[in-house]
């Protein structure tokens, strides 16, 4: 078995546990227990959430592996449960749409990417801290510089616009306006 589990019953109806208790078993969250049962394998495969988010969208960022080493772009998107985002203008693939090959922005590991140190320009590493005020921000290892998080309202939906033309007043659409012809029921 696998190091600090320990398995009880037949070779048919085998049942993980931990050395602890076998109640904490049901505590634990359903992808802990999934992966508790499984491989080592599936392990391999399932990407690793990252705890302490430090990348939004809008922030300038360096890849650091693959080709594009050194390159810059701006994030566009952000999905935290794959940890992988996309930045414009890096990762580019060709994509197949409506028949024809375009090419596309591919997602971009969390681990790949540096942001941008505001005071050198150069790739650093960064971290959240604290200020006298109490507000938490992000600074750059390299200079000790704040980084400033881009106002995420520009990515969001914008609202639906309120057309009057394609908007029916409640008055209009209550109005009763079917005359139906008689039915002659059978006697």
């Amino acid at each position: 078995g696998r190091r600090g589990l320990v398995w009880h019953g037949r070779s048919g109806n085998a049942q993980a546990s931990t050395p602890q208790d076998s109640s904490t078993m049901m505590n634990l969250h359903p992808l802990q227990r999934f992966l508790m049962r499984k491989g080592s394998k599936i392990n391999k495969r399932l990407p690793l959430k990252i705890k302490d988010w430090k990348l939004f969208r809008g922030d300038t960022v360096a890849m650091m592996k693959k080709k594009e080493r050194g390159k810059t772009g701006t994030i566009t998107h952000v999905d935290k449960d794959k940890s992988v985002v996309v930045v414009e203008g890096l990762n580019m693939r060709r994509r197949l749409m409506d028949g024809k090959f375009v090419m596309a922005e591919q997602a971009i590991h969390y681990s790949n990417l540096q942001l941008l140190d505001p005071e050198s320009g150069k790739p650093t590493r960064a971290a959240w801290r604290y200020t006298e005020e109490g507000e938490k921000v992000r600074i750059a290892i390299r200079s000790g510089a704040v980084i400033p998080i881009p106002d995420q309202k520009q990515y969001d939906e914008p609202p639906e616009k309120n057309n009057p033309e394609k908007n029916t007043s409640r008055e209009l659409a209550m109005k009763e306006t079917y005359v139906g012809v008689a039915v002659a029921t059978a006697e």
